[in-house]
């Protein structure tokens, strides 16, 4: 084809420009004026083809989403099961440890008429006494309290006043825990009234 640049009608083909905000003087508002543009079947194809995918998408997403709380649910009750052994263990652990330190209480009991071996003694209780606290054993508490028969075990039984019927009226040896686990339960006397 022969184009001349002087002649624009020679060119074959004519170019309609619809950038609107070219035009000199036009305003937004005459964008809304325009009629809509019909699309190409396919891009509508394409359009329609998008939204599915979208919308699977979103339904994706939200079985992540599901899927990562249940796991976190999982995840915390495995911790809280991994504490509670590990809180079994420690008792168990702890349950000879208990043991020696009563034996060293009696030996410093025993010591008392050698005030060098007492001291000493007395700082061995002491030390293991604190080393077994850092990890969490307690000893039970009885005096002034009722008898309980998951921390405490009767050893024995003495005659009392109807009001402290049940009642521990004296500690015979003493009882530990770690945390909610009893490493030993307290050995207590019980106080007991007689009818009648």
């Amino acid at each position: 084809m022969n184009a001349d640049p002087k002649n624009p009608a020679k060119k074959g083909f004519k170019v309609n420009d619809r950038r609107w905000w070219l035009k000199e003087g036009a305003e937004s508002e005459d964008i809304l004026d325009q009629p809509e543009i019909n699309k190409p079947t396919f891009v509508e194809e394409l359009e329609a083809r998008l939204a599915e995918k979208e919308k699977t998408l979103r339904e994706y997403i939200q079985a992540h989403k599901s899927s990562v709380a249940g796991m976190d649910e999982t995840r915390a009750r495995l911790e809280r099961d991994l504490d509670r052994r590990l809180d079994v263990e420690r008792a168990r652990l702890a349950g000879p440890f208990v043991e020696v330190l009563d034996n060293l209480i009696r030996l410093q009991a025993a010591a008392e008429g050698n005030p060098e071996i007492a001291q000493g003694m007395e700082l061995v209780v002491k030390q293991l006494s604190d080393e077994l606290g850092k990890i969490g054993l307690q000893p039970i508490l009885t005096r002034g309290c009722r008898f309980d028969p998951k921390v405490m075990e009767a050893l024995m039984t003495a005659d009392v006043p109807e009001d402290q019927d049940g009642m521990v009226i004296g500690e015979v040896r003493p009882g530990y825990r770690l945390k909610e686990q009893v490493v030993r339960p307290a050995g207590v006397r019980v106080g007991v009234a007689r009818k009648g």
